[in-house]
């Protein structure tokens, strides 16, 4: 009994400390299709997504996607960045340029609170649609939970000429395996929400790849804050 208690403790060990490919690159770009059920409506979604690895196991998520549920409406999705991030930075370029290339005013004396919006808009761009946490399980297998919690959508429907934007959000779990050639398989299941709907579940598949590789001390550093945290070394 307590050889098999002790090999179980060392096989969900090797679980939370095993390196994988995906761990090894910084970004994960993926085409994706899934279908579900939302308020007694099926749903049909085509998009593309985006991890940006800022640490190996911690992803900051993009996703831009079409959704069209058979009760006549569409939505169009984004991180609510992406959305607004732009036009400020258009129109804070715009009003500094106005009042001048520099960063002050033509008094001299006051910062150009235009280029702020403009630097302001910029970082708002890239702020994510949610964040995921990865769960290495052997070299080419990865399990990830996530929370996009800063989405928006453009919800439509042009029989009813209808067409607003409203906030939405999703969680779910996506399993990846990566092949030898940086080419990722991907399988998720999620649960999605908009504004004035009740939650709806679904799930579906995306073929991805991976781009641009750590540096080796990066991936060793991680190895070894995973042995410390689990084995208190």
């Amino acid at each position: 009994m307590k050889n098999v208690l002790l090999l179980s403790a060392l096989l969900c060990c090797s679980v939370f400390t095993a390196h994988s490919q995906l761990n090894e690159y910084r970004f994960h770009i993926y085409g994706k299709a899934s279908s579900g059920i939302i308020d007694k409506n099926n749903y049909y979604n085509i998009g593309a997504s985006m991890e940006w690895m800022v640490k190996p196991k911690i992803g900051l998520n993009y996703n831009l996607e079409y959704q069209y549920r058979t009760d006549g409406y569409s939505q169009i999705h984004g991180s609510i960045g992406s959305l607004a991030g732009p036009p400020l930075f258009i129109i804070g370029l715009i009003s500094g340029i106005s009042n001048g290339n520099s960063w002050n005013t033509d008094n001299s004396n006051q910062f150009n609170y235009g280029y702020l919006g403009a630097l302001a808009g910029l970082l708002l761009t890239i702020c994510p649609d949610g964040v995921s946490y990865h769960f290495p399980i052997g070299y080419h297998w990865d399990v990830a939970p996530y929370a996009n919690v800063l989405g928006v959508d453009w919800v439509i429907n042009r029989a009813e000429n209808y067409s607003k934007l409203k906030y939405s959000m999703s969680f779910g779990t996506k399993v990846s395996y990566s092949f030898s050639n940086n080419i990722t398989a991907n399988l998720f299941i999620e649960t999605r929400k908009v504004a004035s709907t009740g939650f709806g579940i679904g799930g579906g598949f995306g073929i991805g790849y991976l781009l641009k590789k750590r540096e080796d001390s990066e991936q060793k550093t991680d190895v070894v804050d995973s042995l410390q945290r689990n084995f208190g070394l």
